[in-house]
């Protein structure tokens, strides 16, 4: 497996185990005030590291695509 494979694995893995705690409800399992309030925090955190993904990501198919052109 070449090192750039491996690098876009490590990237797209993560991104979509973010992506699927996105929009799923798993972190939502009680009624209380703290728990809607922690939800709230969680997802902010899960918006916040999949955009660094996404960040990383572009950087990566960027700097292949001028790799290549040399």
């Amino acid at each position: 497996m070449k090192k750039t494979q491996l690098a876009l694995m490590f990237l797209l893995i993560p991104l979509a185990i973010l992506i699927s705690f996105w929009f799923s409800e798993a972190l939502l399992r009680g009624e209380d005030d703290l728990a809607i309030d922690g939800f709230v925090v969680a997802r902010a955190l899960i918006i916040i590291n999949t955009l660094h993904l996404l960040g990383e990501l572009g950087e990566f198919i960027i700097k292949n695509k001028k790799d290549h052109r040399t």
